[in-house]
This record gives structure tokens, C-alpha cells and sequence, in this order.
């Protein structure tokens, strides 16, 4: 209990001494021991986030609920944090139902959200004063969730209980988009037999190609692919070496859904030079950032100049 009290009693004093401010939402400890280097914070300790709203009842590719196996990360894990760095203050992404976002957006509490093009048009409906900052560009390739011709898996409902081929961890198609497909078709993630190293982990692979020669010639009878790969396969033809691929090695079960994934937009109540600095984050995060809309699940955005005109 003494040392608890000591060292209540060093912060008091170091607080006192160095002249806290009353304007602070916490004591300022630039200078004592517990940040000897002097430091700066990442982000004033007073200073309000940036809100940017999601709908989670849209499309599973965009529903957190939909997501399994993302305890690590999640799609919006890099877009906040990079746009916090450029903007020099905090992010929040908030879920919400379309409902409470227009409510939000109205009152300026959420400044931005990212919306489908059926959200905007409801959005817009409402004849609420939003405005349109920038549109996203969608990915020209979807996966394919393929079974090896070899294995009785015949279709999605026959994969629970067998281990799943999945491509990087975080990508938008071969992981967050399989695991949408699969949720889509009721294939849980307690469903999916768990790989004995790493411990309790999913399968996961370099790029698509790697995937496909696990279902092909591996241990793994089900997983994910991308379409295109799919598509530049000979029809017949396939051997282990040196390896080729064919198309008759695999069984398609379905498809990764499309990102609905459009206008960005701001609230009317939003600051005229922060909707400008988003706008030019998006714009540039391609060239810039392509980690952000990879992990979003799309090629990159358009500013948009117009405040009513999403296309």
C-alpha cells in the first residue's frame, strides 16, 4: 500500500510543480519521469477525433459481424490510423445503422461516412444536407471458392469441418472476402478445422497462385482463389512437376462478393478545410497509401468536387 501512496504522491508533486493546465484533460507529464525523453504526444489530449461512420447492416463484405478470425485487424485498422497521421488528429470509425448515421451526420457529430451507392440514395432521400467528397474505385477481380476435384466436397455447406486454403491475412478478396462468402452461406468460423501450427490458426498463403497448388496438390481440399488466376488456367493439363495448374483440378463453390463500396461523404456541418485535406487524402491514397484501400477492398478513390452529384 505505501509504495501505491508514494507514488500517487510523486505524480501530485511532479503536477503541481511543473504547473499543470487547467485546460487539460489530463496532467501534462511531457517533462517527468514517466517520458524522460520530452516526447510529444501523438495527439493533443483535448483535442476531438475525426468521426467517420460506417453502416453495418449493409452488405456482408462491410458488416463487422460478418468478419471471423480478424482479432488481429480489421479492413479499417490502417485507413484510421493513416489518416490520422495526416491529419494530425484522432479517428474514429463508428458503426452504426443507417438510421442513426443520417441523425449523426445531421447534427455534425460524425463528420464523414462511407457509404454504398443504395445508402447514398436513401441518404439522399431524406434530403438531409450532406455533400459528396470523393467515390471509390472498385478491384476488377473477384475470388472463386474452389474444392479439388479429388475431394467430395460438392458445395459451400460441404466445407464445414475441413480445413480452408486462404490467401495473404488482410487481404480484401482472398481473406475478408472468402470470410464473407463463407458467413454468407452459414459456414461459421468454428466450422473451419484449425491448423496445428501456428496453434489454432487458419491456413494462410502468399498470393493466390500459392492457394491454388495447396488445393491442387496439398493436404487442403477447399479454399479461395482469384478469378482472373482461375481464368488463364489451361482447360487440362495439370502435373506436380515442374508444376502447372489446370482447370479440371478444381470444383468452383462460389464466389467472394463484390465491395459495394461508393460515394464518401461529408456533413454539412463539417469544416470546409478538413473536408478538403480527406478529399486529398483519398484522392492520393492509391499512389500514396496503397496499403489503405487495399485493406478497403478497392483500387483507389476519385475527389469529387460537387457536393450533390455522387457519380
Amino acid at each position: 500500500m505505501r509504495p501505491v501512496i508514494a507514488m500517487l504522491a510523486v505524480v501530485v508533486v511532479s503536477c503541481v510543480g511543473l504547473g499543470c493546465k487547467s485546460n487539460q484533460l489530463a496532467p501534462d507529464f511531457s517533462d517527468t519521469f514517466w517520458n524522460p525523453l520530452g516526447l510529444e504526444p501523438l495527439f493533443p489530449v483535448t483535442q476531438e477525433p475525426v468521426r467517420i461512420g460506417i453502416v453495418t447492416e449493409g452488405h456482408a463484405m462491410w458488416d463487422v459481424r460478418a468478419w471471423w478470425d480478424l482479432r488481429d485487424r480489421t479492413p479499417w485498422v490502417d485507413f484510421r490510423q493513416s489518416l490520422g497521421w495526416y491529419l494530425n488528429r484522432p479517428v474514429q470509425v463508428s458503426h452504426l445503422k443507417l438510421f442513426q448515421l443520417v441523425a449523426q451526420l445531421e447534427s455534425g457529430r460524425i463528420q464523414f461516412a462511407l457509404l454504398n451507392d443504395k445508402q447514398f440514395a436513401e441518404l439522399e432521400a431524406d434530403g438531409k444536407g450532406t455533400g459528396v467528397i470523393a467515390r471509390a474505385k472498385p478491384f476488377g477481380d473477384v475470388g472463386l471458392i474452389v474444392a479439388s476435384a479429388k475431394s467430395d466436397i460438392k458445395d459451400m455447406s460441404g466445407i464445414a469441418g475441413c480445413r480452408f486454403s486462404f490467401g495473404p491475412r488482410g487481404d480484401p478478396i482472398l481473406h475478408y472476402g472468402a470470410a464473407a462468402a463463407l458467413g454468407e452461406a452459414g459456414v461459421s468460423m468454428d466450422s473451419i478445422k484449425r491448423e496445428v501450427v501456428p496453434l489454432n490458426a487458419l491456413q494462410y498463403h502468399l498470393n493466390s497462385g500459392e492457394s491454388a497448388k495447396e488445393i491442387a496438390f496439398g493436404s487442403t481440399p477447399v479454399g479461395v482463389i482469384l478469378k482472373s488466376d482461375f481464368d488463364a488456367l489451361d482447360e487440362t493439363g495439370a502435373r506436380l512437376f515442374p508444376v502447372k495448374l489446370s482447370k479440371d483440378q478444381f470444383r468452383i463453390l462460389g464466389e467472394t462478393p463484390l465491395v459495394e463500396f461508393g460515394p464518401v461523404v461529408a456533413s454539412g456541418l463539417t469544416d470546409a478545410e478538413l473536408v478538403d485535406s480527406v478529399r486529398t487524402f483519398l484522392s492520393t491514397a492509391a499512389e500514396k497509401r496503397p496499403s489503405v484501400t487495399r485493406s478497403l477492398g478497392v483500387a483507389g478513390f476519385v475527389g469529387v468536387d460537387s457536393t450533390k452529384d455522387p457519380s
